[in-house]
Formats: C-alpha cells, structure tokens, sequence
C-alpha cells in the first residue's frame, strides 16, 4: 500500500511561524489529514524541532520572517515550485496572506 493510498493528497497547505505550538499542531494536522504542508519559522532551531518524522514528498521548511513583506513574496515563490498552487494559508500576521491574495488566490484563508 503506498502512502498516496492512506494518505491521498488533499491539496497544499502553508502554516507561517509554526516555531509557536499552535502553529506546529496546525500544522500536524494537517499533515494527518492528507495535504501538502509548507511550513514556516523565523529559525533553523524552530523548524529542526517539529521537522522530525515528517514525510520528505509532502513537508517543506523555510526559515524566514513571515511580517516582511518581500520575505513573504519569496515564500511563495518557494511554495509554489516545490508543490503548486496553494490552497490554504493560516497565517497569524497576515502578511504572506495580503501577498497571497493579490496573487489572484482566491481559495480559503484561515
């Protein structure tokens, strides 16, 4: 049975500043439920601490500062070429969400 079979994929979500609990169990489960996750942290210690066990073909990390904006643009770029287009973003500052947006997405924004 391939992990596509369990875990069929939902779609691709972006979870900005998981170094917070709330945002890495945003993000778990997410990656429990089937979809894509992109992650976010302002430091490698952040990322490396809920990085652990995750599955390579549906998880990806980025060091970055979600609240600069031109950060935020690369963090899209970044998403978008290692998994498509975006489905979701839960983005507490609100700034990778405004750039999002006038990309033209017009899926859900949580």
């Amino acid at each position: 049975m391939s992990v596509s079979e369990i875990a069929p994929n939902r779609g691709v979500v972006l979870v900005t500043d998981i170094g917070f609990e709330h945002g890495a169990r945003t993000a778990a489960e997410f990656l429990d439920a089937g979809w894509s996750v992109a992650v976010t942290a302002r430091t490698v210690t952040e990322l490396v601490r809920v990085m652990a066990g995750k599955p390579a073909h549906r998880f990806f990390a980025i060091v970055a500062d979600p609240t600069d904006r031109w950060q935020a643009d690369r963090i899209l770029d970044r998403v978008t070429t290692r998994f498509g287009v975006i489905n979701r973003v839960i983005d507490p500052a609100g700034a990778v969400t405004s750039v999002w947006l006038q990309r033209g997405s017009l899926e859900a924004v949580a």
